[in-house]
């Protein structure tokens, strides 16, 4: 009566020894751009830029027939990052992509504070 169904793990749920994480930071609206938009107005303005950047790398990634050096691409929030797991080989070509500022090895980033 009570079944039970059990979900099964995805076949790939562990990225490949060969990969890693890399922090990919993607261009952004100007300030200029956002400008005397609300707050409200320009989170959607900000998650749909990093919404069309993903897919754009999407593209730039599947044109090169890179595919089956990207484990995964995260989704995209309103900050001007993307974290993907791939190759080295494709992160160093991630950064000639338009949409992509720069690449860093997740989390060998570096954060700079100022001191007091």
């Amino acid at each position: 009566m009570g079944t039970k169904i059990r979900k099964m793990a995805p076949i790939h749920s562990v990225p490949p020894t060969n990969m890693a994480e890399f922090m990919v930071r993607i261009s952004r609206p100007s300030s200029k751009e956002l400008a005397g938009v609300n707050r409200g107005e320009k989170y959607k303005l900000l998650k749909a830029n990093s919404v069309k950047c993903k897919n754009e790398i999407k593209a730039w990634i599947k044109a090169r027939g890179l595919d089956n050096e990207v484990f995964k691409i995260e989704e995209p929030t309103a900050f001007n990052i993307l974290f993907i797991t791939c190759t080295p080989k494709v992160a160093e070509q991630l950064e000639r992509a338009d949409a992509v500022v720069s690449v860093s090895r997740s989390p060998e980033f570096s954060v700079a504070l100022t001191k007091p």
